[in-house]
């Protein structure tokens, strides 16, 4: 009888995937915590239309602060994380390892710790932190953390994404003691439809990248402050993705 040939992913459109979801990864704060420029620029109207209209009532109620905001979004904490094996893939258990610095008991003192802390923290859904540990000179800080916070929430967490393994390389002296790098990789899965919409569940993809790490501000501690990313995808391995 007649079969139907199950659809079968050219590899254009596996290239058209991979680059979206890949822009997607780089541009939406993987680590670079970026949005797109439209997004900034309609999240900055909207902040000054928020102001003209607060000014035009008068009294009211305050605005929400970032952690009221923060609060209440929500995150990927399974149930018993404590007591579970650490996304960043230390050995330890969530509750000894990157825990404490989630609920700011503890504040990263190497590149080494920003980049696994970071990475659960990305894993377990928790925005406040990837903003807490950005540098101002990351090229898409943004001095209105409610505004930024509301952004990553909606576009910036990954949520098609399953973080299989984090793969860190040694640290890398900079320039000073208060500069320092790490070349990592990261692997991620795929869950849902792609762009185009199309099914993409399952799909892996890694991604590296050079990150710097700066060592300053209050609290004093290190903080991600920029990379190169580059990924596995076949036409894209030598390409810089984040210029």
């Amino acid at each position: 009888g007649n079969h139907t040939k199950p659809e079968q992913f050219t590899p254009r459109k596996d290239m058209i995937s991979a680059r979206v979801s890949l822009l997607h990864v780089l541009m939406l704060a993987f680590f670079a915590c970026s949005l797109p420029l439209a997004s900034s620029f309609a999240a900055k109207k909207a902040s000054k239309g928020r102001q003209a209209a607060s000014t035009r009532k008068g009294f009211g109620a305050p605005p929400p602060t970032f952690e009221q905001v923060a609060s209440g979004l929500k995150n990927r904490l399974p149930e018993a994380a404590s007591s579970e094996a650490c996304p960043c893939g230390s050995g330890q258990t969530y509750g000894d390892c990157c825990r404490p610095f989630h609920s700011e008991s503890k504040w990263p003192q190497s590149p080494r710790e920003v980049l696994q802390t970071r990475y659960s923290a990305f894993a377990y859904r928790l925005p406040a932190y990837i903003i807490d540990t950005t540098h101002p000179e990351c090229r898409d800080w943004r001095p209105n953390k409610v505004d930024w916070i509301k952004d990553l929430d909606k576009q910036g967490m990954f949520d098609s994404y399953e973080f299989v393994s984090l793969e860190p390389g040694e640290e890398e002296a900079g320039s000073d003691d208060k500069e320092g790098f790490i070349t990592f990789k990261v692997q991620l899965k795929a869950k849902g439809t792609g762009a185009g919409g199309e099914s993409i569940e399952g799909q892996e993809m890694i991604i590296s990248e050079r990150s710097k790490f700066l060592n300053d501000g209050e609290p004093l501690c290190w903080r991600y402050a920029g990379g190169e990313v580059k990924s596995d995808v076949s036409g894209l391995d030598d390409v810089v993705l984040n210029r």
